[in-house]
């Protein structure tokens, strides 16, 4: 036989190499040289077995499903019969993703929206069925929406005409159908129906390609400016985001995927910003997005980790961002005894993405080994689950980043039984960024209505409102005292209602100064809104943030603001103090002072009820006057401070008298007692404010109760001082307050109580600085530090004396002496 010969070999070689890249150069071009499996974005094909496993066995699993079914099949039976019954839905499309408002665009996004994510909840069946009725019905919805998005450009490609809900509303159900029948459609053989013809015609994937970079195109807008690596930014890139990744991961061709997705994560765009080295860094050291309650939870961020994770785990991204994961568990600490979040700037009670954060944390915790992180998880979500009688997952219409089918995708089942749980309940819990600190005191017996949680603080962050040291107080069963928080729509938003009041200072619970509090509109979040303040410090608590209490009926918070717009230094300790299983009280001490001249201040409380009685320390009710004294502002473009909203208004005459204010609750008879103590000239305004958002019963659609506090000059060494007591019962079981005096300095308070025919005293030391010392030689109490309470129990046959140190060294009293620990804390009973 004749060998070939080694130069003949050596030129076959090169001809073949040749022929290979002229090869791949034209499938590159044709967007045919990939080597991604599909489905990718959520869920892989080797995961289905395990996937199916879970709905044989669980009942969430197969609900879900079952959801699935019924959301899907009626339509798929109509389509089969009459393919432009559905077609017909879709809305027209807008020309441009500028061309519409945010109010405009929002029913256009949700026309398309409900189609797209009917195509998308088809793919899923075909993935789980792997029946391709569902991915034929799937591809015939894509198809249409292929042939508009195609003949496009990056800057011109949109569904919705808003650049900002595309991403959010459409972008992502097209990406998930394509994902999920992917296989469906690159075989030779697949076609789609085509409305405009009425035949079946072939699946163009090329043309599916050159929609999908559109789309890409769109959200990342590499054409506008680049971004700013550590800018301070909003939440929109990260609302996006699901948008612009999703469709990444369905680009064909590697090197263009690979390029997209360095944009993506490390480059960034103007619009779309860099995930790792600008939207991340923003993640301060507790680990949650810096904004309001409910705009923190951000279940997409640890979403978008898991899905990078998933597809490039040779980053080990999870690996660097452990704290946000553990930030992810810091939301259900921020909870009223009925489960209700608290408010902080523009927020919503009822808004909670605690449990999709836990799930998402839980999958990452799973594959990555993360044993504390997977143990944390199971157990908050089976607190989660156990809180609202189990799991029972439902899928709703909601168009915005709605990603509900995850839950069984990545859901994981959770043992029947763990030993340990997540202590939620901590009585202090510090959230840096807004500078607020929660204070909370519950109980064992009927703690949705004898529990306490209150919190003080206020800062700028995106979504913030201007408040100074702004405060909230729960009690018996409601939102007794509510920060304003955020409207039903967003044009409400917009209002002046909103924008000249609840996100104002005479909007929240806090304290003006000469009448003449405002925020700055340089680096304000939002143009126009004038609420740029300084940011709240605490800088005292016992307990620590999220530790264990030295005592079960005592804890303290102090906040700072050095407030550099108003040029006024402000303090406020809220103290949560039990007096049995169903009574306790509020302790509020609001230190303010101007360093330019000291006017007046004033101290404003809102309260959700039907009536207020103004009363003196004899129970007469005192008489009161029409006053106009709110109808005015200091003539910015928002009308600071603000309380031009306040209505019918009466004022009594300036009193030095200790005072009682019942705020009465008529739907349920619920009381809130609020006490003032004597020894301060002050004049009291009662009047109404607009009704409170996401109030209980008919307290939604009341005018909510007002109480304003004038007291001329400075109120630092003579402190506004509320004592709260919120009650089932006309009449509280504080008796009386008055003021522990250092000098002509008020230092804190003598609150008596009757409880179950038992006298209880509490003396409260609220001092201004960690080294104060007080002398009281007529109670033979001492005392060095800033917070403690003495407490005197008498009975027919016994006296028993409590000392608390929250801050500080040493407490005497009547012989009784408390050294504190090293943490300069104690607590004692004699």
């Amino acid at each position: 036989m004749k060998l070939i010969d080694n130069e003949y070999m050596t030129g076959f070689l090169k001809k073949c190499i040749f022929v290979f890249a002229i090869l791949n150069a034209v499938l590159t071009v044709n967007g045919e040289a990939q080597s991604l499996k599909h489905p990718v974005i959520w869920v892989t094909a080797e995961e289905r077995a395990g996937i199916l496993e879970n709905i044989e066995k669980y009942d969430w699993a197969k609900d879900l499903v079952n959801q699935l079914h019924e959301r899907v099949d009626p339509a798929l039976k109509i389509h089969e019969t009459n393919p432009n019954a559905i077609l017909n839905t879709i809305p027209a499309f807008a020309k441009h993703d500028r061309e519409n408002s945010e109010q405009k665009a929002g029913p256009l996004a949700a026309g398309h929206n409900k189609v797209l994510a009917l195509a998308s909840e088809a793919g899923m069946l075909y993935y789980l069925t792997q029946n391709e009725k569902y991915a034929k019905f799937a591809a015939d919805i894509l198809g249409y929406y292929i042939d508009v998005i195609a003949t496009k450009t990056p800057k011109t490609t949109t569904i919705c005409g808003y650049e900002f809900f595309d991403p959010r509303t459409t972008y992502g159900p097209f990406a998930l159908t394509y994902d999920f029948i992917y296989s469906y459609v690159k075989q030779p053989n697949a076609t789609v129906y085509n409305k405009e013809k009425g035949v079946r015609i072939p699946f163009d994937n090329a043309k599916a390609q050159k929609a999908i970079a559109n789309i890409v195109g769109n959200v990342l807008q590499e054409y506008g400016k680049p971004d700013q690596h550590g800018k301070f930014i909003s939440n929109h890139p990260i609302l996006t985001a699901s948008g612009a990744l999703f469709s990444i991961l369905c680009i064909d061709n590697d090197a263009e995927r690979e390029r997209l997705f360095n944009v993506f994560w490390e480059r960034g765009t103007a619009h779309q910003n860099s995930f790792k080295n600008t939207i991340l860094p923003m993640f301060g050291e507790q680990g949650i997005w810096p904004e309001s309650t409910s705009y923190s939870f951000m279940p997409i961020i640890t979403m978008t980790l898991n899905i990078v994770d998933r597809v490039y785990p040779e980053m080990d991204v999870t690996k660097d961002y452990q704290h946000i994961l553990y930030g992810n568990f810091l939301f259900d600490y921020l909870r009223h005894p009925n489960r209700k979040f608290v408010r902080f700037g523009d927020s919503k009670r009822n808004n909670d993405g605690t449990e999709d954060l836990y799930r998402y944390t839980l999958s990452i915790a799973e594959r990555r080994g993360y044993s504390d992180l997977k143990l944390k998880a199971q157990m908050a979500l089976k607190q989660a689950y156990d809180a609202k009688g189990g799991y029972k997952p439902k899928l709703d219409d909601g168009i915005f980043n709605n990603f509900q089918p995850l839950d069984l995708f990545w859901g994981q089942p959770i043992p029947d039984k763990i030993e340990k749980g997540i202590n939620f309940n901590k009585p202090t819990v510090l959230v840096k960024h807004s500078g607020i600190a929660l204070q909370r005191n519950l109980t064992e017996t009927a703690n949705e209505l004898y529990g306490l949680t209150g919190i003080i603080g206020g800062a700028h962050y995106v979504h913030s409102h201007l408040t100074g040291i702004s405060m909230e107080l729960y009690g018996a069963g409601y939102i007794m005292a509510p920060n304003a928080g955020l409207p039903p729509s967003v044009k409400e938003r917009q209002i002046p209602l909103h924008e000249n009041y609840f996100r104002l200072y005479a909007g929240n619970n806090t304290v003006i100064v000469n009448g003449t509090s405002h925020g700055l509109d340089e680096g304000s979040w939002k143009g126009d809104a004038y609420v740029w303040q300084n940011t709240t410090k605490n800088i005292a608590a016992e307990p620590k943030h999220l530790e264990n209490p030295v005592s079960e009926n005592f804890s303290f918070a102090t906040q700072f603001l050095k407030d550099e717009v108003n040029n006024c230094d402000q303090e406020r300790t809220l103290s949560t103090i039990r007096t049995s299983d169903i009574t306790a009280y509020y302790f509020d001490m609001f230190r303010s002072k101007s360093l330019d001249e000291n006017k007046f201040h004033d101290y404003i409380y809102h309260n959700i009820g039907d009536e207020t009685i103004i009363k003196n320390e004899k129970g007469n009710v005192l008489n009161l006057k029409q006053t106009d004294r709110y109808k005015n502002d200091i003539g910015d473009p928002v009308q600071s401070p603000g309380w031009r909203y306040f209505e019918n208004t009466q004022v009594t005459e300036p009193i030095k008298e200790g005072v009682k204010v019942t705020f009465k609750i008529n739907f349920d008879n619920r009381y809130m007692h609020m006490f003032v103590p004597k020894g301060v000239t002050r004049a009291y305004t009662k009047g109404l404010t607009p009704p409170t958002r996401e109030a209980e019963n008919d307290y939604l659609n009341k005018k909510t109760q007002l109480i304003a506090i004038r007291q001329t000059g400075e109120a630092w060494d003579k402190p506004f001082i509320s004592i709260f007591e919120p009650s089932l019962n006309s009449e509280s079981s504080v008796q009386s307050v008055e003021s522990l005096m250092d000098g002509d300095k008020i230092v804190g308070a003598k609150v008596i109580s009757i409880v179950e025919k038992n006298k209880i005293i509490d003396y409260i030391i609220s001092q201004d600085t960690s080294d104060a010392i007080y002398n009281n030689k007529t109670l033979n109490l001492s005392f060095e530090g800033r917070f403690a309470i003495v407490r005197v129990e008498a009975s027919k046959d016994r006296k028993k004396v409590s000392l608390y140190i929250g801050d500080g060294k040493k407490l005497n009293f009547e012989g009784f002496k408390l050294e504190s620990n090293h943490q300069n804390k104690g607590f004692k009973v004699f």
